[in-house]
């Protein structure tokens, strides 16, 4: 079971005000004379808590991505939703596609509501990412995340802010689900520790084989093969020459000098390490290849040989069954030669068809296209003869005018009695 420490990311500590650096606490002076600020609102000033710093994303998002694991995505998100496995970069830095990294977060953020009790509604690619962002944030303070994130910021689908989302997410969903951190356990060895082997021994060369052997961890060493495997002489009176002719006995028990040399073994064991790029070994490389190939050549050539001659040898046959076919069935061949010339003129005859069916098609179009004007003509025309209405304004216009020459009539005998009138006064006062 994978053990992780979790630390709350929505309350980062503020920034505290440094008293080492006086240059930032407090303002200079102006350099033209300007007189310094009042003590009070420098204090308050300096009162002021600092924006607070966010986590590093990269983190955030490692950590993220171990709970998901915890909450098993990969099966439940991954496989429904038909989005690849996260990486441990997902959200922590700019993607290439940043609208399907945002669908990514929107798809996984409704995911995690879902286990949460939340149900939204469907966020998918033709939705305004703006709209969903403002859903977005108000189901988030419907679970208790309440943090003054920029909309434009989770829009980008990457960043601290993305990743602080995603984690306090992720530990209310873990906290609903009854999911508790324990401390690690560790369980003792069963088996004796051995000193682990250094894998630089050997590489400096004579040098180092000296330093082994004249250091005082070599002189170390051979004191105590000597206390351990050999029996010093206990009298002091014996001379160098009776220790020298005298017989050595071993009193040590041979399995446990069978298991000092087990654990002594790996320790002794020299490496030589040969560059890569040296000259010896290239050459040496190249001696040994040389010696593989000439070794491998006369097997080659003969298997070639063999190979050559099966070839050749299947060409001949393939070569004269091609020449039996050919005389066995000649006259089909011509018998095909004829009927393919056949077709060809038939599809000749057929293309030319053709093009005068669509020469007819296109006259017979604008005939039918000249048949619905003259239909149109014909119809406009007949009903224009059968409509009574202009007659019956002929008739309402004749009405009319019989009574405006009947007002003129009267209106002539009117006059013409006024001046006859007028005339007989005249005729009366000449005389």
């Amino acid at each position: 079971m994978l053990l992780l420490v979790s630390y709350p990311c929505s309350t980062a500590p503020a920034l505290a005000v440094s008293d080492t650096n006086p240059e930032i606490d407090c303002p200079k002076m102006a350099e033209d004379g300007e007189e310094e600020l009042p003590t009070g609102e420098r204090n308050r000033r300096e009162a002021l808590p600092s924006a607070p710093a966010l986590p590093d994303p990269f983190v955030l998002m490692e950590e993220s991505l171990e709970k998901l694991k915890i909450l098993n995505y990969e099966q439940d998100f991954c496989t429904s939703t038909g989005c690849g496995v996260l990486l441990r970069t997902q959200f922590a830095m700019q993607s290439s596609n940043p609208a399907e990294n945002f669908k990514t977060f929107a798809s996984l953020v409704q995911w995690l509501m879902a286990l949460n009790g939340n149900y939204t509604e469907q966020w998918d690619r033709f939705t305004d990412p703006n709209v969903t962002v403002t859903n977005m944030t108000n189901e988030l303070r419907k679970v208790g995340i309440n943090m003054d994130i920029p909309p434009h910021k989770l829009k980008q689908g990457h960043g601290s802010e993305v990743c602080v989302v995603l984690n306090s997410l992720v530990d209310i969903t873990l906290q609903k689900k009854g999911f508790r951190f324990e401390r690690p356990v560790h369980h003792p060895d069963a088996y004796a520790e051995e000193a682990p082997m250094d894998d630089d021994i050997g590489v400096g060369g004579d040098d180092m084989e000296d330093e082994i052997g004249n250091g005082p961890i070599g002189q170390v060493e051979e004191e105590e093969e000597e206390e351990m495997y050999v029996a010093a002489p206990s009298d002091t009176g014996y001379s160098e020459d009776k220790l020298d002719s005298s017989m050595l006995e071993s009193k040590v028990d041979p399995h446990q000098w069978r298991m000092e040399l087990e654990r002594v073994a790996p320790q002794l064991k020299v490496v030589l390490q040969t560059a890569a790029k040296e000259w010896r070994s290239h050459l040496d490389q190249a001696v040994s290849l040389e010696k593989q190939i000439n070794e491998g050549m006369p097997k080659t050539q003969e298997t070639l040989s063999h190979i050559v001659e099966e070839i050749s040898e299947a060409i001949e046959k393939i070569s004269s069954r091609e020449k039996l076919v050919n005389q066995n069935c000649d006259h089909m061949i011509s018998e095909f030669q004829k009927i393919k010339q056949m077709l060809h003129r038939v599809e000749e005859q057929y293309a030319g068809s053709s093009g005068t069916i669509t020469e007819r098609t296109n006259e017979l179009a604008q005939i039918s296209e000249e048949l619905e004007l003259v239909k149109s003509k014909m119809d406009q025309r007949g009903n224009s003869m059968t409509d009574t209405s202009p007659l019956i304004d002929i008739k309402k216009a004749l009405t009319r005018i019989k009574t405006e020459v009947k007002q003129m009539d009267l209106r002539i005998g009117a006059v013409e009695h006024t001046l006859l009138e007028v005339a007989k006064k005249a005729r009366s006062k000449s005389s």
